[in-house]
């Protein structure tokens, strides 16, 4: 399956919500020389959040720069883009930034999203995207714009995603990644495979028909967008010329880098926000979460369920609960303290939607919020602590118990992102879930993804999926306690109750 005479290094790049990742990526699945930037905000103030474009393209250049200064650039042949998803990412007539980027957290556009709903807009555009639209998607968002602030949208000619952006600096060409449009516009549905009859169908039930000129040709990421300019490789270090590959965004190349291509595997992305998603083969616009197609192979999509109850809530709580502990090891064991403590935190519920937009893995509207429920007295920081844990796990048990009506029932799931590792996550995944929990050896697994359809497009192998089996191997293991699975599954029971509640009141 791979051509053993070739030695490549793919540098990856992946340009996440909280940070820029590169690394040198081998075809055995090890990523070397790994560096990590903040993303730049130009404003972080709930519900806005934007980036400024040209200073996100300059750190991810840089972080590019001190990878390849770190290896054999002469080893580079191709680099590799993956991006956080959906967001505004507007470009003027000279194909430059057009002003800020709206990113997927920006929920001004909540107003919007519900006048939608209520008119029964949601549902109609996802007979064609197999995704309902959320305030975190590009419609939606430019919809808010020209409502809100038309002097934003008056001067944009394209419209882009956040690797395509990063593209078009690299390589000087432009289009947008397949899989961002699909869920976005539509899919290239049988008979004619057609993505722009799918997009104006969207576009006219939305009410948006002026934003078709705006989009850009889909373009495949098993082909290479374009080749690197003597600019930006002088810039980075690297030989000019060499191929870019970008896409897919960062929530389907982590499921293919984390190994999790077989129908009874599911995986969950613990980022900023959680992703919890699996394969399937119908196409079902009814079902929640987003649909997008794999790659390479016709007929599998991936079918994702975002949610606010990510790291965004430890980052949270912990320095405000444990302000003392900065390192990673006093992390750690401070984790192996609360594994001590009582399952169910001693009766403490921690609801886990610290957004200011609607949370988009439950299916009623509104901010629902975070908060705790059932606090007493005798609750200390350590309870406190624990409760959030379990109400990240007990949100993703929920999420994986919708997703697993499909081909086969889910056996396990493999975790990727900043809390794959986390050993009391895992555990708490495995005992909520009743699931198998596998932490792959490698944990960037949006790197390696983007690096694996690289690879496939390069000629170094042939299959995807036969590849991201090869190079994924399980390196921790976590197994559900059935004695835990029953405590948990009626905290969870409990919890559905609280919510369906909630989001009818």
């Amino acid at each position: 399956m791979i051509n053993a005479s070739k030695r490549p290094l793919i540098l990856a790049v992946d340009v996440g919500t909280t940070s820029i990742k590169a690394g040198a990526v081998s075809l055995t699945g090890a990523i070397t020389a790994l560096q990590q930037r903040p993303t730049p905000y130009q404003i972080a103030q709930p519900p806005a959040f934007e980036v400024n474009m040209d200073m996100l393209a300059a750190e991810t250049l840089a972080i590019l720069k001190e990878c390849a200064s770190l290896i054999d650039s002469a080893s580079v042949t191709a680099i590799a883009i993956t991006a956080q998803g959906d967001g505004v990412w507007p470009l003027d007539a000279a194909w430059q930034p057009a002003g800020p980027a709206l990113i997927w957290r920006d929920g001004r556009s909540n107003s919007v999203l519900r006048r939608w709903r209520s008119e029964g807009r949601l549902m109609a555009a996802a007979e064609w995207t197999g995704t309902c639209p959320t305030s975190a998607h590009q419609t939606t968002q430019m919809a808010w714009l020209k409502a809100f602030l038309p002097e934003r949208v008056a001067p944009i000619r394209h419209l882009v995603f956040a690797e395509d952006w990063i593209g078009r600096v690299m390589t000087g060409q432009s289009g947008v990644s397949a899989a961002n449009f699909e869920h976005t516009y539509g899919h290239a549905r049988p008979p004619d495979h057609d993505f722009w009859r799918s997009a104006a169908r969207v576009l006219s039930q939305l009410g948006l028909d002026w934003m078709k000129d705006l989009l850009l040709e889909p373009k495949p990421p098993l082909k290479p967008r374009g080749t690197l300019l003597n600019s930006v490789a002088e810039r980075i270090g690297l030989q000019a010329g060499i191929p870019v590959y970008v896409g897919p965004f960062d929530v389907l190349a982590a499921a293919i880098g984390a190994g999790a291509i077989l129908p009874a595997q599911g995986s969950s992305v613990w980022g900023t926000a959680a992703i919890h998603q699996r394969w399937v083969r119908v196409f079902s616009p009814s079902q929640s979460g987003y649909l997008v197609s794999h790659p390479q192979a016709p007929g599998r999509w991936l079918r994702f369920i975002a949610t606010s109850a990510g790291m965004v809530n430890l980052d949270y709580w912990r320095p405000i609960l444990f302000p003392e502990i900065q390192t990673s090891e006093e992390w750690t064991r401070l984790e192996s303290m609360l594994e001590g403590r009582l399952s169910g935190a001693d009766g403490l519920i921690y609801l886990p939607y610290l957004s200011s937009a609607d949370e988009r893995s439950e299916p009623g509207p509104g901010i629902l919020g975070a908060g705790f429920l059932g606090a007493q007295t005798h609750h200390q920081r350590a309870d406190y602590l624990r409760a959030v844990y379990e109400g990240l796990a007990i949100q993703a048990a929920r999420i994986f118990q919708r997703l697993d009506g499909f081909d086969m029932p889910l056996q396990e799931a493999r975790i990727a992102g900043g809390g794959s590792h986390s050993g009391l996550l895992g555990r708490l995944l495995a005992h909520t879930t009743g699931l198998r929990v596998i932490q792959p050896a490698q944990t960037e697994a949006s790197l390696l993804g983007a690096a694996i359809v690289a690879w496939v497009g390069l000629g170094y192998a042939s299959e995807i999926d036969a590849l991201s089996q090869a190079i994924c191997p399980a390196r921790i293991i976590y197994e559900p306690d059935p004695r835990l699975v029953r405590r948990y599954r009626e905290m969870t029971a409990t919890v559905e109750n609280l919510v369906g509640r909630l989001n009818a009141a």
